[in-house]
């Protein structure tokens, strides 16, 4: 039975045949536009859709019930009324399926634990791996499956693992305004079968996978949830933002998926010993997975800042101090290298470094000296104005000191806009503020040394 389980995760994102149950010919239903997405998303294999009042749906042969689909299948898409989904998914398992997502509500979230007990019996009886029911559905780029909303297509390398559609949604359209994309958004909902800990499973042996990020409100087995987390940081990263700190957000979390929050304090001393790492906000979730998806630092706090904006300098100087990173003064042999580097007489050489309003060959000539003389572990260049060039400049200062470069670009207009998306091509983090720069650099820096630590200590 524990094969068949783990098949059918597989088979849940990998599965190369689909049925889409309430498949809509409605554009306002969302059985409509699920079976939209999974066309438009590039799936490249069969679909079926589901609906006994249609001969065709999207241009596409429909069929009265999931009993006369005149294939196998891999994966079903349910979207009918509670009181039928069991009596669905024993359809589509009779007919060869490993995997359901149920992007039907109406069960314990809406008081009918009765009709949740039936989903867990289907389980049991067939070994049907299910995600949710009350969910907004999954998508896996690597197989162009997206058997969600709204439609995502940019891949990327970053899985989002949530209870909240809207928080997986939201971090996938950043990824995608960014030019990141995803590898997947999966949204829990209600969390009958399969579970966060699964997907932290499936997604640590994906090679498409660099970077998880999740939204809990709470650990189906907290236990195992750990277990396998420790597993898998060593080469996956894993952020958490877990709501429910407080008793009245624990009381919100359980009347959303009827989700255990447990003690917050427990929660979060065990993050801390498994290297995980949790974070406060949504943009901290977002920004963390990036600098980690990209990053790769040895463990050393020190942080050299060089900026065109003075004030976004100091910014960054405190934020560094409140995040226990250390700015390191320039020693007198570093200032002389810096005074025949040929910046702006009107620089103010220091850490962090003002060039003042300066063409990007400056950032590489200052980021330069400082490598030259081992100042840093992170180099944070802010570019607080239009400076046509940058990217190129930052791909050379990452081919000679390696992924340890960070951006913080702000004040730029259009300009700003074009070279942060070339960035982000060429793996390197762009941050909006210098602040949220500087709190993914801590992040970075601290699952670093926790890695460096655990490989001492199994050593």
């Amino acid at each position: 039975m524990a094969e068949q389980m783990r098949d059918g995760v597989t088979r849940l994102f990998r599965g190369r045949s689909v049925a889409v149950v309430g498949a809509s010919t409605d554009p306002r239903k969302l059985g409509h536009e699920i079976l939209a997405n999974i066309l438009n998303g590039g799936y490249k294999g069969r679909i079926y859709p589901v609906n006994p009042n249609a001969d065709q749906v999207l241009g596409l042969p429909a069929y009265a019930s999931a009993s006369e689909i005149p294939a196998s299948l891999d994966l079903a898409v349910v979207v009918v009324p509670a009181p039928f989904v069991a009596g669905v998914l024993r359809e589509v398992a009779h007919k060869g399926a490993g995997a359901a997502i149920i992007i039907s509500g109406g069960f314990r979230e809406a008081g009918r634990e009765d009709l949740e007990e039936e989903l867990r019996t289907v389980v049991t009886e067939t070994g049907l791996r299910l995600v949710g029911p009350n969910c907004q559905g999954i998508n896996y780029r690597p197989n162009m499956l997206c058997a969600s909303w709204p439609l995502v297509t940019a891949s990327g390398s970053m899985a989002v693992i949530s209870q909240s559609g809207t928080v997986a949604a939201t971090l996938a359209g950043w990824a995608v305004d960014e030019g990141l994309g995803i590898s997947a958004t999966v949204s829990l909902g209600n969390q009958v079968d399969v579970c966060e800990t699964d997907l932290i499973e499936y997604f640590a042996r994906d090679t498409e996978t660099r970077v998880m990020a999740l939204y809990l409100e709470g650990a189906k087995d907290g236990r195992r949830f750990l277990q396998v987390a420790s597993r898998a940081i060593p080469q996956k990263p894993i952020i958490v933002l877990k709501s429910g700190r407080t008793e009245l957000g624990q009381r919100a979390a359980a009347s959303h998926t009827r989700s255990l929050a447990g003690r917050d304090e427990v929660f979060d001393a065990a993050c801390r010993q498994f290297g995980i790492v949790r974070v406060p906000d949504i943009e901290s979730l977002y920004d963390s997975a990036k600098a980690l998806e990209s990053l790769q630092l040895s463990g050393g706090d020190r942080v050299m800042i060089v900026t065109s904006s003075g004030g976004c300098g100091i910014l960054a100087t405190d934020e560094a101090e409140a995040c226990n990173l250390r700015v390191p003064p320039l020693l007198p042999d570093v200032l002389g290298d810096l005074g025949e580097a040929g910046l702006l007489p009107t620089a103010i050489v220091s850490n962090p470094l003002d060039l003042t309003v300066a063409p990007a060959e400056h950032f590489e000539a200052a980021v330069t000296v400082a490598g030259r003389h081992d100042l840093a572990d992170v180099y944070l260049l802010i570019f607080g104005d239009p400076i046509p060039g940058a990217t190129e400049v930052v791909k050379r200062l990452k081919g000679k000191l390696g992924a340890c470069i960070v951006v913080a670009y702000l004040g730029g207009g259009e300009v700003e806009k074009a070279e942060r998306l070339q960035m982000h091509g060429a793996g390197i983090p762009v941050f909006p503020t210098p602040q949220r720069a500087i709190r993914a650099i801590r992040d970075a820096v601290w699952v670093s040394r926790f890695r460096a630590r655990e490989t001492m200590t199994s050593g």
